[in-house]
């Protein structure tokens, strides 16, 4: 079980400021607390860091500026601690009155959690009960994700059981796996930033010349009065367009598209092959192959079945 939990926080002006520590006689160190928060990135883009230190292995969450940090016992389960850690910071109340009350509360609820992540609790929860009956009886074949292309993965089929919660839904899934109550197979490519962890994506367009992206959408419509073929521009917030065959308006929601064309506002280029890139909707990272490959689908099937 972890050894400690310490709150820490970032000031802009004088950086990393040490807070409180449970149990109170392992305090982290000014010096220590600036290593946790390098764990985030330069940028303090990823949410959940990795630190080695002398006295071991710190796991910490952070939330600008406030961070919560747990020291491992060297018997811990990274994975395990983690996705725990995750549970318990929506909780937290980072402006209490009384600090060290509230994170001696984080810390023993982070052991139960832990304790509770073990197969016998695990099973003690009817839904989960019923899920794995269901497995093992395949009335449930298997638990695929949906949409790992689009941001966070759903495990729609599983949110039955365990609730519509995204992100516990995928703990619990996790927590299910450790236990090999379940076992995974890969199931397709996500993407996942390798700096903060998100699969949440922007799609960028350029300009193939001049590599701008200040770019007008050029629409092909046919006009639903005249049937001509028309070209327009239509900006955000537009509600109708006026046909420059006919000169009738026609509302937009009536418009049958043809095709989209960007035509750069810089130097006037019109292409149907647009330069595409991807950053990360979370850090702004421009994602490179590495992110785009690199993360793998999860799907679990029903324990001892291959």
């Amino acid at each position: 079980m972890p050894k400690a939990m310490f709150a820490i926080w970032w000031d802009n002006t004088l950086g990393p400021m040490t807070g409180r520590s449970y149990p109170e006689d392992i305090a982290l160190k000014e010096d220590e607390a600036l290593v946790v928060f390098m764990g985030h990135g330069t940028q303090q883009e990823a949410k959940i860091g990795y630190t080695n230190l002398s006295r071991g292995l710190i796991i910490s969450y952070l939330e600008t500026p406030n961070c919560i940090a747990v020291l491992l016992d060297e018997d811990d389960d990274t994975s395990v601690v983690e996705r725990n850690l995750q549970r318990i910071v929506s909780e937290i109340d980072f402006n209490a009155d009384t600090w060290d009350d509230e994170l001696k509360k984080s810390f023993h609820h982070l052991h139960e959690l832990i304790r509770a992540s073990s197969g016998d609790e695990l099973l003690s929860d009817p839904s989960i009960t019923r899920l794995i009956r269901d497995m093992e009886e395949e009335r449930l074949d298997s638990i695929i994700p949906k949409h790992t292309l689009h941001l966070k993965t759903r495990y729609p089929n599983a949110a039955e059981y365990l609730g519509q919660d995204i992100d516990e839904v995928e703990r619990k899934l996790h927590d299910l796996a450790n236990e090999e109550l379940v076992i995974t197979k890969t199931y397709g490519r996500k993407v996942e930033c390798t700096s903060c962890g998100s699969s949440e994506v922007e799609i960028v367009i350029h300009c193939p010349n001049c590599d701008s992206k200040e770019l007008y959408n050029v629409y092909s419509i046919f006009c639903p009065h005249c049937k001509d073929r028309i070209h327009s521009v239509i900006e955000d917030d537009i509600t109708e367009i006026i046909c420059q065959s006919c000169k009738r308006p026609v509302s937009v929601s009536n418009l049958d598209i043809i095709s989209v064309e960007p035509l750069c506002k810089s130097c006037g280029t019109a292409t149907d092959k647009p330069k595409i890139s991807l950053k990360c909707g979370v850090c702004n990272r421009p994602l490179e192959a590495v992110d785009l490959l690199g993360g793998t689908g999860l799907a679990y099937y029903p324990a001892g079945k291959e």
